[in-house]
């Protein structure tokens, strides 16, 4: 099975360098390296959105923790669709913010928005810990992945350096429409593959374990019920919650955290360098929520119940290979090609952005295109190598970090929606809720609760204290904290500012939100949704279908009635998704801004960008060679 795995994940390699030559030839200006021109086809972020959210969900991990937890695990492919929400209701406003501003990342918009500098080292970290820790874990596991699947005839170090060096080849060679093409290729790659090994696991297996036993749980894990609403536990580490960790609190806020993926640094990066007009939408409905989300929901179960059976992902691949070698390689390349999509995007946007928020801002100033090119040509080499070494050599660490990254970038939602829509939320505010909710953040999760108990004393609480994850905690205090503040310092002195881009927004694509009655049903109609899908309305879905009230009696519909209800509601969610989209004109671009206007930030003379000639001298020299 080694040679012929290698050659397939040889032969995806070949693509993606094609990829990149093409990329690179069709590039018109040294510029266009970092940002494509803000002219990717739309058909580029209708795939790669589908392939980044399944490739942050992390689909190893997806798998085996579904295979651990049973279907109470499964509420989070349903929380997929808050991800295509909150794209939903930021991705369009970004992308017109960019263009009215010409500006091109979202660490620009808000820092001149809210004239924060504070907001661009926030946002910095958040890219960091997307570019570097994350990308880090989803390499580490990829090494491993084929290093069990070759029975170690390719170590895992060799596996991680070289997927890393041929990443960074295509990245180099393609610049960010290089990236964003092999992204979109291997996204189309997963799809395709889970939507077969749905068919294959259905069609050829002769007994399926989903169907005759359902998924083998741990003992004491419910396999097909959600173990209550919330549970009064201390958290992760130090108390063991009864029937599973899974509840309704832990599902919804787990997805909330999911957002973070719609609104982070490479994500929103993507959307500003397309050019869409139906896009966008088509992306958030179709491909997210209903490709997406519809496959973790109907296909997620099945595989994940064969892998419980078999004992673990490297035993079902073996018996993959005993039926045919080449479904067992098909199988080992979906898992790899998902963690080559986290890698590729998040350390090549972070390449693009460090390039234009941090090198041509605040340490070289005023570059030309060329110098431009060429600084993220080195910033993706260190990238790469920072990445693979990480991998390599501290991949717990890399998992420990990658652990804050998801809920930190949902603690950027209050300062977005204030730049998309809410104009009274002030910079003293977003500051505010950042500092409470990061902190939130930190110390309910595993990075802050060993680093202080290490330093200081043992906390009370464990990681996700009553089994509400750390983005719950963080916006809830953000959003307070926000809020509150913003009631006071609404009207200060950036005001102006605000008030600038929000008219501007209404004269060239005015939202169309219909008449006060029609607002109340879409929100209305949203919120409860997310209460029945994912909120503690989910808990009637344990026995809605088997023993319902109507009934007065046991029913046997064939499958959990859990499962039934996450189909459902999954369904629902796609119609709810669209009507914002489509009917609500939350995604769909009519025209691009016609005129132009001017974010004047606050001078910060700490931070402002200061002409450093040495080194602009040593780029000039190298580069005008």
């Amino acid at each position: 099975m080694t040679p012929l795995l290698v050659s397939v994940l040889g032969i995806v390699a070949v693509l993606g360098l094609y990829l990149a030559t093409i990329s690179g030839r069709h590039t018109q200006q040294p510029a266009d390296f970092v940002d494509a021109g803000l002219a990717l086809p739309p058909w580029v972020i209708i795939f790669a959105g589908a392939g980044i959210t399944l490739a942050s969900l992390n689909l190893p991990d997806h798998l085996l923790l579904l295979s651990t937890f049973g279907l109470q695990y499964n509420q989070v492919a349903v929380g997929l669709i808050c991800v295509a929400l909150c794209a939903a209701i930021t991705q369009k406003r970004v992308w017109l913010a960019a263009r009215l501003t010409s500006l091109r990342t979202l660490g620009d918009l808000l820092g001149d928005y809210f004239g924060s500098t504070t907001l661009r080292i926030y946002m910095l970290f958040v890219l960091f810990l997307f570019s570097i820790p994350f990308a880090a874990m989803c390499l580490s596991q990829v090494g491993a992945l084929v290093s069990a699947a070759t029975v170690n005839d390719v170590p895992a170090g060799l596996a991680i350096w070289s997927i890393a060096f041929v990443l960074f080849l295509c990245s180099v060679i393609g610049g960010w429409r290089g990236i964003a093409y092999l992204v979109a290729a291997q996204s189309l790659l997963v799809l395709a593959l889970m939507i077969f090994f749905g068919g294959f696991t259905g069609f050829t297996l002769d007994k399926l374990a989903f169907a005759a036993n359902g998924i083998g749980t741990a003992s004491g894990v419910l396999p097909d019920k959600i173990p209550g609403v919330i549970q009064f536990s201390a958290g992760i580490g130090k108390e063991l919650p009864a029937g599973g960790l899974w509840t309704t609190f832990a599902g919804l806020t787990f997805a909330l955290s999911l957002g973070g993926i719609a609104i982070s640094p490479g994500f929103s990066f993507l959307g500003v360098t397309s050019a869409p007009r139906r896009g966008l939408a088509f992306s958030q409905v179709w491909m997210i929520a209903g490709l997406a989300a519809g496959a973790l929901i109907l296909i997620g179960p099945v595989l994940a119940a064969e892998i419980a059976a078999s004992g673990s992902l490297t035993a079902f691949t073996t018996r993959l290979a005993t039926l045919d070698p080449m479904v067992a390689v098909g199988f080992t390349v979906l898992l790899v090609a998902s963690g080559q999509i986290a890698v590729a995007f998040f350390a090549g946007s972070g390449a693009s952005v460090c390039t234009i928020e941090l090198t041509s801002r605040y340490i070289i100033p005023g570059m030309d295109q060329r110098s431009a090119r060429f600084a993220t040509r080195v910033t993706l080499a260190l990238v790469y190598g920072a990445v693979a070494a990480v991998a390599s050599y501290a991949p717990l660490s890399a998992t420990i970090f990658s652990s804050l990254t998801l809920s930190l970038s949902m603690q950027l939602l209050p300062a977005v929606l204030g730049l998309c829509w809410v104009r009274w939320i002030s910079r003293s505010g977003v500051l505010a809720g950042l500092i409470v909710g990061s902190l939130c953040v930190v110390f309910t999760e595993s990075f802050g609760l060993v680093l202080f108990e290490r330093l200081f004393v043992d906390l009370p609480w464990g990681r996700w204290p009553l089994s509400v994850h750390s983005a719950g905690w963080g916006l809830v205090t953000n959003f307070s904290a926000c809020l509150l503040v913003s009631l006071f310092t609404r009207s200060g002195a950036e005001r102006d500012r605000r008030d600038r881009l929000h008219d501007a927004f209404e004269e060239s694509q005015p939202a169309r939100n219909g008449s006060q009655a029609a607002i109340t049903a879409k929100w209305t109609l949203t919120l409860l949704w997310a209460f029945f899908a994912l909120g503690p309305g989910a808990i009637l879905g344990n026995t809605f279908f088997s023993e319902p009230i109507f009934a007065g009696a046991v029913v046997a519909p064939g499958v959990p009635s859990l499962l039934i209800w996450q189909v459902l509601f999954w369904f629902v969610g796609v119609v709810i998704v669209w009507w914002l989209a489509y009917q609500g004109h939350l995604s769909v671009i009519d025209e691009r801004p016609r005129h132009r206007i001017v974010l004047v930030p606050d001078v910060n003379p700490l931070f402002e960008p200061v002409t450093t000639p040495w080194i602009a001298r040593l780029l000039d020299r190298v580069t005008g060679r």
